[in-house]
C-alpha cells in the first residue's frame, strides 16, 4: 500500500517536471522571437540605404538644373554681356563695312547666343577670303580674323577679273592691281560659272620662270593670250616679243628656249616671235625681217633657214 502511494507521488513529481520544462522552453523561445523582432534585417538595412541614395542623388540632380537654369539666364539675358565692341584683324582688301554686311548684326546681340560658326561660315563663301575665326572677347567684345586670297594675276573676258594663286576669281579688277600680269582668254562671255583656272595658272607659272631669265630682265612678259584649250602667247610688256607655246608641254617649251639662248649666234638681232610648240625645235621670226624671212633652229641638230615671199 505504501509502495503505491509512494510510486503515484513520483508519477506525479515527473508530470510536473515535464510541464515545468515545457513552459520554460515555450519563456525562452518567446523571448527569443522578441529579440529577433526588436532587431532589424540586413536587408532591410540596405533597402533603406538605396532608398535614400536616390533620393539624395534626385536632389542634387534638381539643385545642379535649377542652378543651370538660373545661369544660363542670366547669361543670357544681362545687359552687361550684350556685344558693344569688333575687332578686326588680317583684313586688307576687305573693309570693315563690308564684313559687317556678309555677317549681319552683332552689336547689341548677347555674348553668349551670338551664332559664331555661322558668321565665320559667311564670311569664309566670300571669294575673298581664304579662311575666317570669329571668337567671343569677355565681357563685350567679338573677335574677326580674316586670311584673304592674294590676288596673282588679272584674267579678262569681256570684263577684266583677279585671280589669286590657285585660279580663283576674286573680284572685278581694281585699279590698285593693274601692275599684275594679264591673262586673256579668247572666249567673249562675261565671266564662266564653271571657270577653271588651272591650266591658267600652269601658264603663269611658266611667265615667271621665263622673266627670272636676264633676257627679259628689262622687258618681261606680263601678258599671256590663251588660244583655246591646246596654245598660250606671250608677250612683253613693250609688246615687241612673242612666245608661243602648247600648253600640254610647257616644261619642255621652257627648256627649248634655255636651249635656244645657248646656242644662238646673233644676240643683237631683234626677235619678234619665238614659237616653241613643235617637237624638237624653236622657231624664231625676226622682227625687222619678219616678212621675208623665218629662222628656224633645230634643237640637237643644224639650224636652218626657211626663205618667205
Amino acid at each position: 500500500m505504501n509502495f503505491a502511494i509512494a510510486n503515484q507521488k513520483k508519477s506525479s513529481l515527473g508530470w510536473q517536471d515535464l510541464h515545468s520544462g515545457r513552459r520554460k522552453k515555450q519563456r525562452s523561445v518567446g523571448n527569443l522571437n522578441k529579440k529577433v523582432a526588436g532587431k532589424p534585417s540586413r536587408h532591410n538595412l540596405s533597402r533603406a540605404k538605396i532608398i535614400f541614395e536616390l533620393v539624395s542623388k534626385f536632389f542634387l540632380t534638381g539643385v545642379v538644373i535649377y542652378l543651370s537654369y538660373v545661369s544660363y539666364n542670366f547669361l543670357t539675358s544681362d545687359p552687361r554681356f550684350k556685344i558693344t565692341d569688333i575687332f578686326f584683324q588680317g583684313n586688307q582688301s576687305l573693309l570693315e563695312n563690308q564684313i559687317l554686311d556678309l555677317v549681319g548684326p552683332i552689336q547689341g546681340e548677347n555674348l553668349f547666343t551670338y551664332d559664331l560658326s555661322k558668321a565665320a561660315e559667311k564670311l569664309a563663301a566670300h571669294p575673298w577670303v581664304l579662311s575666317a575665326s570669329v571668337q567671343r572677347k569677355f565681357p563685350q567684345e567679338i573677335q574677326i580674323t580674316l586670311i584673304e586670297r592674294i590676288p596673282y594675276a588679272r584674267i579678262k573676258f569681256k570684263k577684266v577679273f583677279l585671280i589669286d594663286k590657285s585660279g580663283v576669281i576674286l573680284s572685278e579688277e581694281k585699279a590698285e592691281y593693274q601692275h599684275l600680269p594679264l591673262i586673256v582668254q579668247t572666249s567673249k562671255i562675261k565671266k564662266p560659272g564653271n571657270f577653271s583656272g588651272q591650266k591658267v595658272i600652269q601658264g603663269l607659272k611658266t611667265m615667271h620662270y621665263f622673266n627670272k631669265l636676264s633676257f627679259f630682265e628689262k622687258n618681261p612678259l606680263d601678258t599671256a593670250e590663251m588660244k583655246g584649250q591646246s596654245r598660250v602667247i606671250f608677250s612683253t610688256r613693250n609688246r615687241d616679243l612673242q612666245i608661243q607655246m602648247s600648253m600640254e608641254t610647257l616644261a619642255e617649251g621652257f627648256k627649248k628656249f634655255t636651249t635656244f639662248l645657248d646656242i644662238r649666234e646673233d644676240e643683237e638681232k631683234k626677235i619678234q616671235l619665238i614659237d616653241l610648240s613643235f617637237k624638237d625645235q624653236v622657231v624664231v621670226r625676226d622682227r625687222i625681217l619678219s616678212h621675208t624671212r623665218e629662222d628656224t633652229n633645230q634643237i640637237g641638230g643644224n639650224s636652218t633657214h626657211g626663205q618667205k615671199k
